[in-house]
């Protein structure tokens, strides 16, 4: 018995993960959600890289000494968390044209935690899937991160 309720469970998640991966709305840039402006350094450390940028344009990693890659536009899920859902944290894919898929999905506010952000693999880099791609790996490395304070 419990492991028809632990199927059900699992399929109720794909089933949830599908509807939500449909739900994803590509943005210009991030010009409505300045709360999430800022750095974010990993674990907190601010004096760390890499760092995760978000800004009016979208998402940025700082890998230091100049070396910053920028996503080429982000994607939204406003459903993620469920139709019922009223927190602040959110879930974004920062998209590159040439990814073939959306490398990792990034968490705002994580655990509803302002200031928070978890990044996590998406379409590669999980447990029997594709691997994750080398230009990808330090956005996973630094994560969790927590926004720096301003200067």
């Amino acid at each position: 018995m419990d492991k028809r309720i632990a199927r059900l469970a699992l399929a109720g998640i794909v089933a949830v993960a599908g509807i939500t991966a449909a739900a994803a709305v590509t943005l210009e840039d991030m010009k409505h959600f300045e709360s999430l402006y800022g750095r974010y350094g990993p674990k907190g450390d601010c004096s760390k890289y890499p760092q995760v940028v978000i800004d009016a344009a979208g998402f940025a990693l700082d890998q230091g000494q100049g070396k910053v890659e920028r996503a080429n536009r982000p994607e939204y899920s406003a459903s993620f968390f469920g139709p019922e859902y009223e927190g602040i944290s959110g879930a974004f894919w920062p998209y590159w044209n040439d990814a073939g898929g959306n490398p990792f999905v990034v968490f705002t506010n994580y655990d509803e935690k302002p200031g928070a952000l978890v990044v996590e693999p998406h379409d590669f880099g999980w447990k029997g899937g594709p691997a994750m791609p080398a230009r990808y790996q330090p956005w996973l490395q630094g994560s969790p991160y927590a926004r720096c304070a301003k200067a």
